[in-house]
Formats: structure tokens, C-alpha cells, sequence
């Protein structure tokens, strides 16, 4: 019999008589939401609902996951009901059951939640702020933040220790505490409302509506009903993305899908800077099967999702590889080695798993070309947002194409955005033309904190009344470290170098010749020189990692007809 109190629901979860369905996706609460789903709790206000079936036929399940962390990415392991009459399956509310489960008899990121027992005042706070102040730590963290001497007073209890008092003797155990921690009257009232409101919460049942599908075993509803359910109540509010309705559906034919793709995402991304994703990959079987790559598109299609799960795994072998041997070119060749580049998301990437993915071998001129389209294409943003444009490129160019097809990307950069030469290009993307520069920089979980700065100061370049453009030319642009930023302010350059900051070392000449600069560049007067001179060094670097004069370059966009 299934316990509608938040106790009971909890508990039924921890004797797995409450678990998800395979269709479910994983957990994606932060912090924060469950914060403020607690403060809900604390407040007495309603917190949504959830919808649970029961269900005689056999099942693939999953438990709820007891202890949260979010530092390693999340394998299903299913297994298959053989006790129904027992199991609950989870169809609407999982982040809401997650996130009390690791509130309430969990942890997060290895971390227990504290709450502030003198917190809760209405005083001066809005009320869409959170009353109750609740934080995942660790025992060590919330003795420092527990405050005995300042204003205000503050002292952190786990709220799994509060919970477990006996409603009945609340009052009285906080007056105790009161006592031992010499509160005045006010604070006293404090801890005493969060004692009773904590002692109490879990026996609520109207707080978290519970609603049941097939309670009633005389009454059987089809599994695609169950399906359509599922999808129905997760297309409303804070919806599931439509790439996680269309695993729910693959699922149901390939029951294998998600732990296979969150392990190819483990493998992919293994000892490589790059955060390649579920979705990236389930675009690349798409595309390598010719099929539509827009989520919101295919799980409108029923039919066609049915017999694409069919197909799809026939693709998993070729696409891996291709994805490995597309992170080798990133670092290797094009040198690109942090996410922070993809700034557009992962699309511009995936004409090229799908060209590696159809060929045996690649030659030295198609990794030339790879190399040159993968700047072309991050650089331009010509696939970024535009979902319909990538995939048509890619069936219609790439899927059959013995050699990389360079001049048709380029046609379309050009007819999209007007773009002529790689001085246009360079100026479209201010992060890789200062990676190119560099010859290759890591900005990701850099302990120097690179920032991007203007050399000759953005202000008094205003003030002396250079145009926009040349101001923020991509060769008026260096990388540099967060605190030397802090000391720099609008010095002009050839000060600054010299004298970057109390207990910092001068730029050397090395350290200049690094960012492709000498001191006569930096010199008063020489803004217009050293932004000819150092564009032209950029330039020739770009040039080099493309293995393609500068010429030969501008003349890919030169006028003339695209192949058919």
C-alpha cells in the first residue's frame, strides 16, 4: 500500500519500492533548486507533485540515486522487475523525489544538508527569497561557517538529525539547545520553529501531491499509453529537453541506449579537454543514418523514432572512432585545447564526425582540409543555432563526399555572412585568433585565469577617436593573467609591460615574442603600425597551422560556381 506522506514516499524509495523507469533521464537539480524546494517545505507551501505507476508487466528499472555527485558522470545500471506488485516506477517528479531523497537521507557531492537553526526571519526579505538558510556541507565546513560572536548569530545543525526528533518533544529539545547555546529570547523563538517545522515536515501528505496510474489492478493501461503520458506531463512547466523525450521513445526498442551513450561519452571525452555530450553523439548517429537531427522534429515522428532505434546501434563502432579520431585533429593539428572555443555549441563539429565516420583512412589533404573547415565553421558560427542548415550541409555535402567538401563550406560561409579573405574570418572570432596567435593556449582550468584584454587601452583609443573596428581589431587583443588584468586599468602599453604590478616580473623580451609583439609596437604613437605589423604576423600563423598560403586562402572565396 503506498504511503502518501513525504516519510513514507521516502522510505519506499530506500526499500526500492519506488524506482525509475528506464525512459527516465538522469538528475539535473543544482543546488539551489533544492534550497529553495526545502525553504517550500519549511514554509508550508505545496511543492508540485509526482506520478507514479504501477504496473504488472515486466519492466527494466533503475534506483534512485542515494547519494548525488555531480563530479562524475552518471551510468545506468537497469535491472528487471520481478516483484510488480511492489515496484512504484516514477513518471513525473524524479528531480523532485531526487532532490528530497538528498536532502532528507542522502548527501550531494558528498555532502550533508545543514540548515541555519536561527534562520527563517521574514525580516527585510522579499518573499520570493528563501527564508531558511539550507547548504549541502561537510561537518568541518559548517563548524567554520557556524558564527558564535558576530551579528547575526548563526549555528548550522544537519536537518537529517532535526527530522528524526519526535514531534511531540520538539519544543522541548530546542529549548535545551537554547539553553547550551546561551540564545536570547528571539533566537530561542528561532530555533524552536525550525525544530517543530523540521520534526514535522515529513509527515506531511499534502505537501507533494501523489498521483498513481493503475492503483487499481482490475484496470491495466497499455504501455504506449504509459509512454504518451510520460511525455504529456513532461511538456509543460520545466520540461524534459526534447532530446530526452526522444530517448525515452528510442528507448523502448533499444533498451541498451542511454548507459551505451554515456559510456561512448566517457570514452570520447577520456584524457581530452573537450566536453563532447550525450546529445553530440545521438546527432551523429542521426546524421550517420540520413536521418533528422532537430529533437523537436523526430518525437513528433513515432513511427520513424521506432525504426530508427532499429538502425541506430548498426552506427555506434564508426561514430566513436570518429569522435576519437576528430578530438586527436582538435588538439594535434588544429590546437585547440579547451571547450571555451565551441562557444557556438558543438554543431560546427559534427559534418566532421560524420566525413570521419565514413571513411577508411583519412589522408594528409583531408586532415589539411578538416583542420582549415573546423576554424571556418567555429569561427564563422555558420552552424551555431541554425540546427536545419548543419544537417542539410551534412546529408546533402558530407554524407557521400569522397574528399572533405572545403569549397562548398566556404560557399556557404561566403553567401551566409559575406565573408572574403582570413583577415574577415579572424575578425569574426577574437578567442581563436588569439589561440592561433598563441599557437595554441589552454584557458580551461588554467590557475592563471586568462583573461582577454585590449594592448593599447579600449578608453583612450575611444577618446582619440579610432573607429570601433580598429579598437577592438583582433591584433589590438592578448591574453593575460587575471591579477596582472587587475593592476593594468587603461596604462598604456609601453608603461605596463615594464611594470605590471607590485611583485610581478616585467614582460620579457620572450614573454613579447610570444604574443607575436616588440617593444617598438607598444611605444606611444605606434597603435596603427603595431596593428598592421602584428595582423600580418597572425596572419602568417594562421596561414602555417593551415598549411595554406595566406593567398591560396583568399582565393577559396574567390567567385565561382559550387560543385553540385
Amino acid at each position: 500500500m503506498l504511503d502518501p506522506t513525504l516519510f513514507g514516499l521516502l522510505s519506499q524509495v530506500e526499500r526500492d519500492e519506488i524506482v525509475l523507469p528506464a525512459m527516465q533521464r538522469p538528475f539535473v537539480w543544482k543546488e539551489d533548486r533544492i534550497y529553495r524546494l526545502v525553504d517550500s517545505l519549511l514554509r508550508g507551501f505545496p511543492i508540485g507533485a509526482v506520478m507514479l505507476w504501477r504496473t504488472s508487466t515486466i519492466q527494466r528499472f533503475r534506483r534512485l540515486p542515494r547519494d548525488v555527485d555531480t563530479e562524475i558522470a552518471e551510468v545506468f545500471n537497469f535491472e528487471t522487475i520481478t516483484d510488480t506488485n511492489n515496484k512504484y516506477l516514477v513518471l513525473d517528479g524524479q528531480q523532485r523525489l531526487t532532490s528530497l531523497f538528498a536532502a532528507f537521507k542522502g548527501t550531494y557531492n558528498h555532502k550533508r544538508l545543514f540548515i541555519d537553526v536561527l534562520s527563517g526571519s521574514t525580516e527585510g526579505k522579499d518573499p520570493g527569497n528563501e527564508y531558511y538558510d539550507c547548504q549541502f556541507l561537510t561537518t568541518a565546513e559548517a563548524t567554520s561557517l557556524t558564527n558564535t560572536n558576530g551579528k547575526p548569530r548563526r549555528h548550522y545543525v544537519p536537518i537529517q538529525e532535526l527530522i528524526r526528533i519526535n514531534p511531540v518533544h520538539a519544543a522541548s529539545t530546542a529549548h535545551k539547545k537554547a539553553q547550551e547555546l546561551k540564545l536570547t529570547d528571539y533566537e530561542s523563538e528561532r530555533i524552536t520553529d525550525i525544530f517543530i517545522r523540521c520534526a514535522t515536515i515529513l509527515g506531511n501528505s499534502k505537501s507533494l501531491q501523489v498521483i498513481t496510474v493503475d492503483e487499481d489492478p482490475s484496470h491495466v493501461t497499455p504501455t504506449e499509453e504509459i509512454l504518451e503520458i510520460f511525455v504529456r506531463v513532461n511538456s509543460g512547466g520545466l520540461v524534459l529537453q526534447k532530446s530526452d523525450l526522444l530517448m525515452s521513445l528510442l528507448d523502448l526498442k533499444w533498451n541498451d541506449i542511454q548507459p551505451e551513450l554515456q559510456k561512448l561519452v566517457r570514452d570520447i571525452n577520456e584524457s581530452r579537454p573537450f566536453a563532447f555530450t550525450r546529445d553530440d553523439i545521438l546527432k551523429s548517429l542521426l546524421l550517420s543514418d540520413g536521418a533528422e537531427t532537430r529533437f523537436d522534429k523526430l518525437v513528433n515522428d513515432r513511427k520513424q523514432v521506432e525504426q530508427l532505434a532499429s538502425r541506430l546501434p548498426s552506427y555506434i563502432s564508426t561514430v566513436k572512432k570518429a569522435w576519437e579520431l576528430l578530438g586527436c585533429i582538435l588538439t594535434d593539428n588544429c590546437r585547440i585545447y579547451s571547450e571555451r572555443f565551441f562557444r557556438g555549441g558543438h554543431n560546427a563539429l559534427l559534418p566532421f564526425v560524420l566525413f570521419l565516420s565514413k571513411q577508411e583512412a583519412v589522408t594528409h589533404e583531408d586532415r589539411r582540409k578538416i583542420v582549415i573547415g573546423v576554424y571556418l565553421s567555429v569561427m564563422s558560427g555558420i552552424f551555431s543555432g541554425a540546427e536545419a542548415r548543419m544537417g542539410a550541409f551534412a546529408k546533402n555535402k558530407v554524407a557521400s563526399a569522397k574528399s572533405f567538401p572545403l569549397d562548398d563550406l566556404v560557399a556557404l560561409i561566403k553567401r551566409e555572412y559575406g565573408i572574403k579573405s582570413l583577415d574577415d574570418l579572424l575578425r569574426r572570432h577574437l578567442d581563436l585568433a588569439l589561440n592561433i596567435t598563441h599557437g595554441g593556449i589552454t584557458l580551461d582550468k588554467n590557475p592563471e585565469e586568462l583573461q582577454r584584454d585590449h594592448i593599447f587601452p579600449k578608453s583612450k583609443l575611444e577618446k582619440a577617436g579610432y573607429s570601433y573596428e580598429m579598437v577592438n581589431h583582433y591584433a589590438n587583443f592578448y591574453f593575460l593573467r587575471g591579477n596582472d588584468n587587475l593592476n593594468k586599468l587603461d596604462k598604456d602599453p609601453h608603461d605596463w609591460f615594464r611594470n605590471p604590478g607590485r611583485n610581478i616580473a616585467p614582460y620579457s623580451d620572450k614573454d613579447l615574442e610570444e604574443r607575436l609583439l616588440q617593444w617598438e609596437d607598444i611605444n606611444p604613437g605606434q597603435f596603427e603600425s603595431m596593428i598592421e605589423r602584428r595582423s600580418m604576423k597572425i596572419r602568417t600563423k594562421a596561414s602555417d597551422l593551415f598549411g595554406i598560403k595566406e593567398e591560396e586562402f583568399n582565393a577559396l572565396f574567390a567567385d565561382k560556381a559550387p560543385s553540385p
